[in-house]
């Protein structure tokens, strides 16, 4: 193994035989530097304040604030990546630790060199995003420093998730003082550089072939400029190709995007599964797809409680109803009293202008910006971005 900087590691851990088992581990382990350890969160938050730190490792015993107290550490210092320790591998404990921020999981009893491999792959990434190794305090980074994350779900199919998805991008791109970039994440069916009229000459799929040295300048390279002023990065129109994309390839796609763009907006396949899941657990904001049809609102109020029981903040999902239909049996107030929740934007129903922008590959709001679902995504978008610059 090449020889490496030394790593500043901070360890939180409420059981004094988990910390003395972890500190012997990492004696082993030459690049790393204990800057110290508490079983204490309020103490480990004065120590990441009071001086850099590139690692946190958080033991397996805490209470059952400690997947809010990581996601809190990783949105004031996301220079601190953050491992996390779990008693037994579950599906809920790994989504719950994702969701949460965390780089990587170790299920007890540790291995010392999955803690070693673990903390040597967080090396790599931290080297490949160009994170400072200062010995002077960290000062805390404004959650608006980094691109902000829209990712765009729905579990039912013909909702108009990519519509959506583009219109909304292309809507953020108007303030030409933002950089906005598409991610089609729809490794199965994706068709957002068609909807473009894009014939794109790199996919997502040609990215992993320099995944190693994955940067937010050497990912501009793979990038489709589109006329309304987004960048596109298209799936593969193979879907076999896709197979060879895993999450961690995709986590380290979404860091290098969001270091370089404003906001990164993700067109989501139909399903839950484990690929997009950093989609999941970086976005700022999950825009939920329904439509005024019984179907839909259903199968969208099952996807409500599978992220609630996957425990992903319900303060981040946002309901989007397409295709509303002011004359039709079911109304905005129904939906909202079917899922119990409000609709945070509706865009409105206009069949013929819409497959008129899908066939020109012009986004709706650029070929009839002063139709009414035009001026729904610019109140959308307008909500939106600043919901983020309050939280901000």
């Amino acid at each position: 193994m090449r020889k490496v900087n030394k790593m500043k590691l901070l360890l939180l851990a409420d059981s004094e035989t988990e910390r003395l088992e972890i500190t012997e581990m990492l004696k082993n382990i030459d690049y790393i530097q204990l800057t110290g350890d508490s079983i204490d969160e309020a103490k480990t938050m004065e120590s990441l304040e009071r001086s850099a730190v590139d690692i946190l490792l958080m033991g397996s015993g805490m209470n059952g604030s400690r997947y809010a107290f990581a996601e809190k550490v990783s949105h004031q210092f996301p220079h601190t990546s953050i491992i996390m320790v779990e008693a037994e591998l579950l599906e809920e404990t790994m989504h719950n630790a994702l969701f949460a921020g965390a780089k990587d999981v170790l299920i007890k009893p540790i291995d010392p060199e999955k803690l070693m491999n673990a903390i040597y792959r967080i090396h790599q990434l931290q080297e490949r995003a160009g994170v400072a190794k200062a010995d002077t305090p960290q000062k805390k980074i404004r959650r608006s420093e980094l691109g902000q994350v829209y990712t765009v779900f729905s579990t039912k199919g013909g909702v108009g998730k990519t519509f959506v998805s583009i219109n909304f991008a292309a809507s953020l791109a108007k303030n030409p003082e933002k950089r906005v970039v598409l991610v089609d994440l729809d490794l199965d069916f994706g068709n957002a550089a068609l909807a473009l009229n894009l014939y794109p000459k790199f996919t997502i799929t040609d990215v992993i072939d320099d995944i190693r040295h994955m940067d937010s300048d050497l990912i501009e390279s793979y990038l489709i400029p589109h006329e309304s002023g987004i960048k596109v990065l298209p799936a593969n129109l193979q879907p076999a190709m896709n197979d060879f994309i895993n999450a961690e390839h995709v986590h380290v796609i979404l860091e290098a995007l969001r270091e370089s763009f404003d906001y990164v907006v993700i067109d989501m396949p139909g399903r839950f599964v484990d690929t997009i899941m950093p989609a999941l657990a970086l976005a700022d904001q999950l825009l939920v797809i329904t439509t005024p049809e019984l179907s839909s609102v259903r199968n969208i109020k099952v996807l409500l409680v599978t992220l609630k029981d996957l425990n992903f903040p319900q303060s981040k999902i946002r309901i989007v109803l397409n295709k509303e239909d002011i004359k039709g049996e079911i109304k905005k107030s129904d939906v909202e009293t079917t899922l119990n929740k409000k609709v945070d934007a509706a865009i409105g129903l206009d069949y013929r202008r819409v497959l008129s922008s899908l066939n020109r590959g012009v986004p709706l709001v650029h070929e009839y910006p002063k139709n009414t679902l035009s001026k729904n995504f610019e109140k959308m978008c307008a909500k939106f971005s600043q919901e983020d610059l309050m939280k901000a």
